[in-house]
């Protein structure tokens, strides 16, 4: 804090007739007084506060008794005052005022930035680690999955029973729609393909698809249990499944036909399909890909987009209405779909997102058989991954590409293209 003083002049100025006069001459005492101070400024400062406070008193006798103060007396005060007031953190003429410089004859201090080398992000969104082996091993676990569930359905093709459908309470309240597959498939399609652009374009694509494949095995591993052990008939009688093996079904034949299904994405889209199995009922695969699309995409874009997770959500309530109401699937098979993906889903992100629930003792989802192999997949990740995009190939990398493709013996003039 900086406190000022106000100074005024002491003595009194004679209006007389030798006024001009005494100005003069006490200019020129004041002028001699001023070079005998400069060259005694060294001791005047080393002068103790009861100097000053000696001359202070002689001053004010000097006005009591109304005598006039001369130029010497002035600047003395003027000084002592100034010391009195004043003080090292507060006075500019002091060398440790706060705007005294660092260094002699220089200005002020200013702030100097420092650029610290090394590959630092300029934004907290991109420290994510990428781990591209981690989603490549997530890859050949859904891979592995999806085999399997070809697999399982081509062994009970030739077990489901060849008896009327189970009661349905929406198959007997409704009226059968045939073309409902297919608007279900293409539905489906059209969903999982806008999913697939979303991760492609999404900053941490590799932690997004690493999931997208880590929760896709084991809903299709759960789903291969589940068809396997209670096989139950034909939804709809009409529809047309390839014929049995019967007496020549081998083991082979077997794992072979439903690799070979597995070309065909399990759909029924491709009229020209040669292999349709039958059986896979519960529970529904359709139902699958539509509500993990719709989670996904409500995840993982920007929040602001509203009307993209309405409408998925909405794409996904119309293909399973449909569903149902082409018989493509039992009402059971659609409801026991979306709890085992919604809860999946859902365990998994808030132990992925939060580590002081996936590490605690009290954790009860740490009991699930998945979850071994989840706290190796988001070992690294401490938050939730952040809703961020930028294109997956960089103008620069557009560019070092073009030049890899030159022309060869262009200073010749016989250009021919080379490649690097």
């Amino acid at each position: 804090m900086v406190r000022k003083c106000h100074y005024t002049n002491y003595g009194s100025i004679n209006d007389d007739e030798n006024g001009e006069q005494e100005k003069e001459e006490g200019s020129e005492s004041a002028a001699e007084n001023v070079d005998k101070q400069h060259d005694g400024v060294q001791d005047e400062e080393e002068e103790t506060d009861g100097v000053a406070s000696s001359r202070n008193s002689h001053q004010n006798e000097k006005k009591k008794t109304g005598e006039k103060m001369d130029d010497e007396d002035i600047i003395t005060s003027a000084r002592s005052s100034r010391r009195i007031c004043g003080s090292a953190a507060s006075s500019s003429d002091s060398e440790t005022a706060d705007d005294a410089p660092l260094l002699p004859e220089e200005g002020p201090s200013h702030a100097v930035r420092l650029d610290m080398p090394g590959d630092k992000p300029a934004s907290p969104h991109d420290r994510f680690p990428k781990t591209p082996l981690k989603t490549l091993v997530a890859f050949l676990m859904l891979v592995v999955a999806a085999a399997g569930n070809t697999i399982t359905l081509s062994w009970i093709h030739e077990r489901y029973p060849l008896t009327p459908p189970l009661p349905d309470i929406v198959f007997e309240l409704t009226t059968k729609i045939p073309w409902g597959l297919r608007l279900c498939e293409n539905l489906m399609i059209g969903s999982f393909v806008s999913l697939l652009i979303l991760i492609l374009f999404h900053r941490h694509r590799w932690i997004v698809l690493r999931r997208l494949c880590f929760i896709g095995s084991i809903l299709y591993g759960m789903r291969c249990i589940t068809m396997m052990v209670t096989p139950v008939p034909k939804a709809d009688e009409d529809f047309q499944c390839s014929p049995r093996l019967g007496e020549n079904a081998t083991f082979s034949l077997i794992v072979m036909r439903g690799i070979w299904s597995m070309f065909g994405l399990g759909l029924n889209l491709f009229d020209d399909q040669k292999v349709t199995l039958c059986g896979d009922y519960i529970y529904s695969g359709h139902t699958l890909v539509l509500v993990v699309s719709a989670l996904f995409i409500g995840e993982y874009s920007p929040r602001r987009f509203y009307i993209l997770h309405w409408l998925s959500w909405l794409v996904c309530a119309v293909g399973v209405v449909f569903l149902v109401l082409s018989h493509g699937h039992y009402t059971i098979d659609v409801i026991l779909s979306y709890f085992a993906c919604t809860r999946v889903f859902w365990a998994y992100h808030t132990q992925a997102a939060h580590p002081s629930i996936r590490l605690s003792v009290q954790n009860h989802q740490a009991k699930e058989f998945w979850f071994p192999m989840l706290r190796w997949f988001e070992g690294d990740i401490r938050r939730p991954v952040p809703r961020r995009f930028d294109c997956p190939i960089s103008y620069s990398q557009v560019c070092s590409a073009f030049r890899r493709v030159r022309p060869r013996g262009s200073r010749t003039g016989s250009a021919r293209p080379a490649f690097e």
